[in-house]
């Protein structure tokens, strides 16, 4: 398999950082471009709560936020310096925003994390898991990995 470019999605939890490193592993060991993807969540609803002023104001520190979380992902993982690799939010539906990411810029591989959340429930029912939903819907190969901490917990 040919891999010259990675797109692993982030939402900052400890499930999307073990994805994270071993996309960091692979862009090591391939020598290819990695692509880290966070998607503020829409809060267009707000608007309807709130003054255009502070609505404003709520949108522009959300984008600094994640900002500042992708930053320091480099210090908690020095290993990023070694690859090549950008950062990019987007501001939506996760699943939308990450399959419309694959469009506009597309890659060789996706690694994201899961949850590892059972698929029984009513939650799952409803709504699915993001990550299924990338699975089934994108057009390139995904690596889905789950962490040995969230292994043990549902043992």
């Amino acid at each position: 398999m040919l891999i010259n470019s990675l797109l692993v999605p982030t939402d900052f939890s400890e499930d999307s950082f073990y994805a994270l490193n071993h996309a960091i592993e692979l862009a090591k060991w391939r020598d290819c471009e990695l692509t880290i993807l966070h998607v503020n969540p829409d809060e267009s609803m707000l608007f309807r709560y709130l003054s255009e002023k502070e609505f404003d104001k709520l949108r522009h520190e959300a984008l600094n936020d994640a900002r500042r979380h992708l930053e320091k992902l480099v210090e908690r993982f020095p290993a990023l310096q070694e690859v090549k690799h950008h950062f990019h939010i987007r501001r939506g539906n996760p699943v939308i925003e990450i399959l419309e990411e694959l469009e506009a810029h597309p890659v060789d591989l996706v690694v994201i994390g899961s949850h590892g959340r059972s698929s029984q429930g009513l939650k799952f029912f409803y709504y699915g898991a993001t990550v299924e939903k990338i699975v089934r819907r994108a057009k390139t190969s995904v690596l889905v990995t789950r962490s040995p901490a969230r292994q043990h917990l549902e043992e």
